[in-house]
């Protein structure tokens, strides 16, 4: 029997429409699997890497912003984060498969390696971010 597509996601009760966001996604990092979990538990925490990178999360005068992708490097799940110069996740959205659609973003011959190797996508993605 073939497997089921399971998705991680939050479903939200009765919405009356979707308000996206453009958001440009100026940095990926690959985190261990326990680092990402913790991040997922407690988002509104302080947290290394969005401090580290925390000039690079604006909204411009596009109305676009521009993030961080941390993703797990295990398992592949991300959160999309414009911290609005603070270190902790003040935006976000969960991107389910988020390894997935960054590995497809780059080139083929480019990996993205756990914790220590992060690459700037050199293009624009946009992705749909509820805020």
């Amino acid at each position: 029997m073939k497997e089921k597509l399971i998705i991680n996601t939050t479903l939200i009760r009765k919405e009356s429409e979707f308000r996206t966001k453009s958001c440009v996604v100026e940095k990926a990092i690959a985190v261990s699997n326990a680092e990402f979990e913790n991040l997922k538990r407690h988002p509104l925490r302080d947290n290394r890497l969005i401090a580290e990178n925390v000039d690079m999360m604006y909204c411009d005068r596009d109305d676009k912003y521009h993030c961080l992708l941390i993703y797990d490097e295990e398992q592949g799940d991300g959160l999309l984060i414009e911290s609005e110069g603070t270190s902790y996740a003040r935006y976000s959205q969960y991107i389910s498969r988020a390894k997935e659609l960054v590995e497809k973003h780059l080139q083929p011959d480019i990996k993205v390696e756990a914790d220590s190797v992060n690459e700037d996508l050199s293009e624009e993605t946009e992705m749909n971010m509820t805020m």
